[in-house]
């Protein structure tokens, strides 16, 4: 029996996030009515952050231009007021050509903070000549940091660091160390700094610029930019993981867990720190006390899940513990209702039948089973119940069920309650059920 996917999210991988938040406006006017604005936005996402590279698909600012893209482009003249306004356009500027060797005269810094131009500029550098990489570098030097923060110029320096020459890297990192804690907290220089990083692991020189960043770890792990370099550093330093992380979330994990970028680094951190279960336990017992809050949280939910996963059996217990207690309200809610699946796989028998108790008990004149059975997340408990519960239990709930022929009536009577119902009498399902 299959029900519509859209009705319920399922258990997924973790939130994603991404930086190209696209908004575009148009302006459109005709001769007999005033001009209307539209907006139209679109929203991108992916499970697991990644630094785009070599892409550069950007957020565009509403009703204005960035002041260097107004230094650098001619915008086209507006036609008469009477007529349709046409959008600026660049269409004057000379676009960079690779394969004319005049396109590396001027001012090249300009160029890279046009999107034609930045994408040629990158081309050319990842297939041209040694000579030619070295022209463009030498004159890009000088603008380094300022192309680190552009929205294209960003895409351009993650180029010269993944091509360049072992000096050309050297001189990049150089110039950028300096500068680590302000790319940290930018948008587009936080996709920089990671990718030195990344160069610099492993090397003399990571030390250093690992030492201008942990001092902000605290700051970091809450910024919506600043955190995706914090996951980088976790992720570079797995196997010789310090006490840094833990210092950054010990005592404000109800900061970190409103959004997620801050569960996150959560979940990271947890994952990580197995071999410091004293320090572990401390952060393990912050996020208890908010576990009834973040088990219906759009984002403190995956937290939970995980600690069900593979958290420590104490914390196990008290998750557990608190589900019976909220066992409705979860069941009943869109991301409860994942945590009461995620306990219901992980738990052992004597959890489910405490549920199976919980789900026959009766108040209000209505069995629990109805409630949940006919509700929009609820009757995914229900059938989950039965998927996972052992064969014995699955038994037990499914003759106690169907021989009392009125709550088969009155969850038949709901539309939710019906694929419930379709469950326990259809054949097929019974069969994969083993009853």
């Amino acid at each position: 029996m299959n029900q519509d996917p859209n009705e319920k999210d399922m258990i997924g991988d973790l939130l994603d996030d991404s930086f190209e938040n696209v908004a575009k406006i148009k302006k459109s006017y005709t001769s007999n009515r005033p001009p209307v604005l539209q907006i139209n936005q679109n929203h991108n996402s992916s499970p697991i952050y990644y630094p785009k590279v070599y892409s550069p698909q950007v957020q565009q600012k509403q009703n204005s231009y960035d002041l260097d893209l107004r230094l650098t482009k001619v915008p086209v003249q507006q036609s008469a007021p009477n007529s349709a306004l046409k959008p600026k356009s660049y269409d004057y500027v000379t676009q960079f050509n690779p394969d004319d060797e005049t396109s590396l005269d001027g001012d090249l810094i300009s160029k890279c903070k046009d999107q034609n131009g930045a994408r040629s500029i990158q081309k050319a550098f990842q297939e041209g000549s040694q000579a030619i990489r070295e022209q463009i570098f030498n004159k890009l030097e000088k603008g380094l940091l300022s192309l680190s923060k552009d929205v294209f110029g960003n895409y351009v320096i993650q180029n010269l660091l993944e091509f360049g020459t072992s000096i050309q890297q050297q001189k990049i990192l150089a110039i950028l160390q300096p500068h680590s804690s302000q790319l940290a907290f930018h948008q587009y220089g936080c996709r920089v700094l990671q990718k030195l990083l990344q160069n610099a692991h492993n090397t003399a020189d990571f030390p250093i610029l690992f030492d201008t960043i942990k001092n902000k770890v605290r700051d970091l792990v809450i910024d919506q930019h600043g955190n995706h370099v914090v996951q980088k550093l976790i992720q570079l330093m797995e196997n010789d993981i310090s006490l840094w992380v833990l210092d950054g979330i010990e005592g404000q994990v109800n900061k970190l867990v409103i959004n997620s970028f801050g569960c996150r680094i959560i979940q990271k951190a947890v994952s990580i720190s197995t071999n410091h279960p004293d320090r572990q336990m401390k952060i393990l017992f912050e996020i208890m006390r908010l576990a009834y809050e973040l088990c219906i949280s759009q984002y403190g939910n995956y937290i939970i899940q995980q600690l069900l996963k593979e958290g420590p059996l104490v914390i196990k217990n008290i998750i557990q513990q608190i589900i019976m207690e909220k066992l409705e309200e979860y069941s009943l809610n869109k991301f409860g209702s994942n945590v009461v699946d995620c306990a219901i796989k992980c738990s052992d028998n004597q959890f489910k039948l405490k549920i199976m108790e919980l789900l026959l008990s009766q108040n209000n004149s209505q069995v629990l089973f109805v409630r949940l059975s006919t509700n929009a997340y609820g009757n995914y408990v229900v059938q989950n119940f039965f998927k996972y519960a052992d064969s014995e239990i699955q038994k037990e709930l499914y003759l106690k069920i169907t021989n009392n022929q009125q709550l088969l009536q009155e969850i038949q009577q709901y539309k939710f309650g019906q694929f419930v119902y379709q469950m326990l009498t259809q054949k097929l399902e019974l069969e994969s059920f083993n009853l």
